[in-house]
């Protein structure tokens, strides 16, 4: 294997508009970018900074130029596993990782991946977000995203009279969006009592799957709510070892590659997912299309597939990753894998 000279740097990608999340109002995405080049082959891998403080980011480079002084020497995807906990900084250089090999060896990530049943015309139906807003501009949200298979609405509004607030929200959505399913993701942001009263609430709506209704940590309160709709761990879904804990808590899991520290952890998260019984959605905090093509080969393991990131963002990487009605393809061989 020829050595390669490998760089990481920090990037900022505008939202194309203000996105707002129970948390916060979210204006700019920080990017890890983990970039290797031997000879005349350049090869890249995206991960996201979650920390928006300058210094937490002047932090993850620093950690980033330490790793690279023994990833150039030996460029092993189990070894940066081992050595570096999971965090965008990680899903970076495990991309990067995965793409040198695949440019090295002539092989699409999937082949690589041994799953067999993917191609390059490979397409699954993705998600397309509603953000958190007043009733009447989420409603116009979704009438702009068309005929969309399925929706992902953002709630959990944690203001005074929040709570039904979000169900007007939600019953607005429905009302301008017939015929689309419905994913809801209050991103943490209600009590066990108030999820109980928004099911209640919204019983008649077509919502297939709520994500993350509880901070990360209750998911022992889920199951005596009853709640009659499947629950997926996202904040509580980090790595591997995460996944014992939330048997017979959630029906679900949200693999997202910045939680749990790049695709070969994901691919392994999936293979215990199966082998306890839990089902899979891939995920994704926005990002260019550089962050939804490793995500790709998540999405053949799930039922859902949440990777619109990319229609969120002011720019994007070239070539961009493929979206149409509804649906994302596989990522071109000249951006990665």
């Amino acid at each position: 294997m020829r050595t390669a000279k490998m760089k990481v740097a920090i990037q900022h990608w505008p939202y194309r508009q203000k996105i707002s999340i129970s948390r916060g109002v979210l204006e700019t995405q920080t990017i890890l970018h983990a970039t290797a080049r031997a000879g005349d082959m350049l090869v890249h891998g995206e991960g996201e900074q979650h920390e928006s403080d300058e210094q937490e980011s002047v932090r993850a480079l620093v950690r980033g130029q330490q790793a690279l002084s023994w990833l150039e020497q030996m460029p092993d995807r189990a070894a940066l596993r081992a050595r570096l906990p999971p965090d965008g900084l990680r899903n970076a250089l495990d991309a990067m990782l995965w793409d040198l090999e695949c440019k090295q060896r002539g092989l699409r990530a999937w082949e690589l991946a041994g799953l067999d049943a993917m191609s390059a015309a490979t397409r699954y139906p993705t998600m397309l977000t509603v953000t958190l807003d007043t009733a009447d501009a989420m409603a116009a949200q979704a009438r702009r995203w068309g005929r969309a298979p399925v929706l992902k609405v953002k709630l959990g509004d944690r203001s005074d009279g929040g709570l039904e607030r979000d169900i007007e929200r939600l019953h607005a959505v429905a009302d301008a969006a017939p015929g689309s399913t419905l994913t809801i993701d209050p991103n943490e942001g209600w009590t066990p009592g108030g999820l109980q009263r928004f099911v209640a609430a919204v019983r008649r709506l077509p919502l297939a799957l709520i994500e993350q209704p509880l901070p990360a940590g209750q998911e022992d309160l889920l199951p005596g709510l009853q709640l009659g709709v499947p629950v997926a761990a996202d904040e509580a879904c980090t790595s591997l070892a995460s996944l014992a804990r939330l048997v017979g808590r959630v029906q679900y899991l949200n693999l997202k590659l910045d939680k749990c520290g790049g695709l070969t952890e994901a691919l392994l998260m999936c293979g215990e997912a199966q082998r306890l019984g839990l089902k899979l959605m891939v995920g994704c905090n926005c990002g260019t299309s550089l962050a939804m093509a490793p995500a790709f080969l998540v999405a053949s393991f799930c039922d859902f597939v949440d990777l619109d990131g990319p229609l969120h963002m002011r720019n994007d990487r070239t070539p961009p990753v493929s979206y149409a009605a509804g649906y994302l393809h596989a990522p071109d061989a000249a951006l990665w894998g």
